[in-house]
């Protein structure tokens, strides 16, 4: 597989976690932020902030700083540009037209694996 690729599906695969998605969403509109300032803005509670911070670092989503005993977390913006352009390039080029007649589009029908085995 191609490594850009492998890349690119790891941060949609971390990003793809609502409360991973939730903590940059944060960081993007608040800036750089301790761990108890994050707590605070978005009601995430210990352990599991902590544990979610944790494997955004490993991706290498997040930056970090330490000053004294806080350590500091902020989005590392270099890290999502491949994402940014290849969600970019699946946006619709011709503006409002097209993205108008996706959002009209019905979603699908979400069926159980009863209902699946029953039109069998």
């Amino acid at each position: 597989m191609d490594p850009d690729i492998e890349a690119l599906a790891e941060v949609m695969r971390t990003l793809g976690h609502d409360t991973r998605l939730r903590l940059i969403a944060t960081l993007l509109e608040h800036g750089e932020k301790s761990v108890s300032e994050i707590e605070g803005l978005t009601g995430i509670g210990q352990p599991g902030l902590s544990q979610q911070l944790a494997i955004l670092r490993k991706a290498e989503l997040v930056q970090t700083r330490r000053a004294a005993k806080q350590v500091y977390y902020s989005v590392s913006p270099q890290a999502f540009a491949p994402a940014a352009r290849f969600l970019a390039a699946l946006a619709p080029s011709d503006g409002a037209g097209r993205l108008a007649k996706l959002e009209r589009m019905e979603p699908p029908a979400r069926g159980s694996a009863a209902m699946f085995a029953k039109m069998l």
